[in-house]
């Protein structure tokens, strides 16, 4: 039985997550360009910033920004830890 229950814990999960607008634009105009899905895009996109954690932009100096504001890699990082809107303020 412990062993079932260990394979039941490895096994994907799901999450509901609300986008503005524009980050659901450039997700889906991304997922099209690299013929994925936008979950899968997604899913990939946050693995990658885990696996390398972005330095914020206080430490590195003014940050650049995409034509939406965003920092790319830190605005996710911001997100999943609940540090408010992906935008820089």
């Amino acid at each position: 039985m412990n062993e079932r229950l260990r394979m039941m814990q490895r096994q994907p999960r799901r999450i509901t997550i609300t986008l503005s607008y524009h980050v659901h634009e450039a997700l889906l105009t991304r997922s099209e360009e690299e013929g994925r899905s936008v979950s899968n895009l997604c899913a990939f996109l946050l693995e990658d910033s885990l696996r390398h954690p972005a330095v914020p932009p206080t430490a590195q100096g003014p940050a650049a920004t995409d034509a939406m504001g965003l920092t790319p890699s830190y605005a996710v990082e911001s997100k999943i830890r609940g540090n408010g809107d992906l935008r820089r303020g």
